[in-house]
């Protein structure tokens, strides 16, 4: 599928679908499509526009990577430094290193699958179950953190393998607040958001415009903005925004990070995970969900282009999985 051809079938779709939320198309200098549609808040009559700052959950994995890659290269942080230097009172944190948290290496718990065990949902998988999701969206200070993940055991030899936890990312903001002895969004904004121009770009989801809703027993339940400000999946943005930030990821500007350390962030270890990225034949991608937020993006250097999309409306209907799918079968026919 040509490029020219895949614009033409995602407006046909988009022209057809239930879609709520914010979708653009980009290339290193040049948005070639942007798309938004629904509504921000039902109850107000909101509409969600391109302006509309809302939840990304884990694609706040990108701008933290980025954000521990400037203090390795600034020598203030290395790959090869142990945890334990930061978090002398975890337990496990004497057998991870830096590099591990960034690559998904480490084999510490996932903090979210700790808190679902221990309030277990009944009927529904914890990642639709309402009680389930704003109870992943609510804070999580590093006390309770610690407490969670207690004494528990790695669940692999750190550097052998990669599993997905947020707890690595989690990790990696504390150890960021730690070195610069600065709070995670200040650290953020000075670094990245506002040398980039990214005005809407924030921590924390109670800084989103959009309210989010989840889909439940053929209604739409209202699960708010929560006041999740973790570093793995806090991070609220615009779709405006987030398409500047993917356009500059694509040119790996060195004002942001030398080309060797670009380098290091893409390549992928144990077959599995970059520094905030999976990848998919040429696509470099990421999922995110936080509430009833849910965002995807597709990035590849080969096709010089950035795809993504946000919603406020979990992707848990049929025809809304169906809208999904379909972005994600012409991507790969992109040629």
């Amino acid at each position: 599928m040509m490029l020219a051809d895949y614009l033409a079938a995602v407006t046909r779709l988009n022209q057809h679908a239930s879609f709520n939320g914010a979708m653009q198309v980009v290339t290193p200098r040049q948005v070639l499509y942007a798309y938004a549609a629904g509504l921000a808040n039902i109850e107000k009559n909101a509409p969600f526009t391109s302006q509309t700052v809302t939840g990304i959950g884990s694609l706040s994995k990108q701008f933290l990577a980025i954000a521990v890659m400037q203090q390795v290269t600034a020598g203030r942080l290395h790959l090869t430094d142990r945890v334990a230097q930061f978090l002398p009172d975890y337990p496990q944190a004497a057998a991870v290193t830096i590099a591990d948290l960034l690559t998904m290496a480490s084999g510490i718990p996932d903090y979210p699958t700790l808190i679902q065990k221990q309030h277990l949902t009944t009927a529904r998988a914890a990642a639709s179950d309402p009680q389930s999701v704003r109870r992943l969206g609510a804070d999580l200070s590093l006390t309770d953190l610690m407490a969670l993940l207690g004494d528990q055991p790695l669940s692999f030899t750190p550097g052998s393998q990669g599993v997905y936890s947020n707890t690595n990312y989690y990790l990696l903001s504390v150890i960021l607040t730690e070195v610069l002895q600065k709070p995670l969004a200040q650290i953020l904004t000075e670094t990245i958001w506002r040398p980039l121009g990214l005005t809407a770009t924030r921590l924390g989801t109670q800084h989103a415009q959009a309210v989010s809703y989840l889909p439940w027993d053929d209604e739409l339940l209202f699960i708010g903005k929560g006041h999740h400000t973790a570093g793995d999946s806090g991070i609220v943005t615009s779709a405006t925004d987030y398409a500047r930030w993917l356009q500059t990821i694509l040119q790996r500007p060195e004002s942001l990070l030398p080309a060797a350390a670009w380098q290091t962030l893409f390549t992928i270890q144990h077959n599995f995970y970059g520094m905030g990225w999976f990848r998919h034949g040429p696509w470099f991608w990421h999922s995110g969900l936080v509430l009833g937020y849910q965002a995807d993006v597709f990035l590849s250097f080969e096709h010089q282009l950035a795809v993504f999309w946000f919603t406020n409306v979990r992707f848990l209907t049929a025809s809304a999985q169906d809208w999904n799918r379909q972005q994600r079968i012409w991507l790969d026919q992109l040629t």
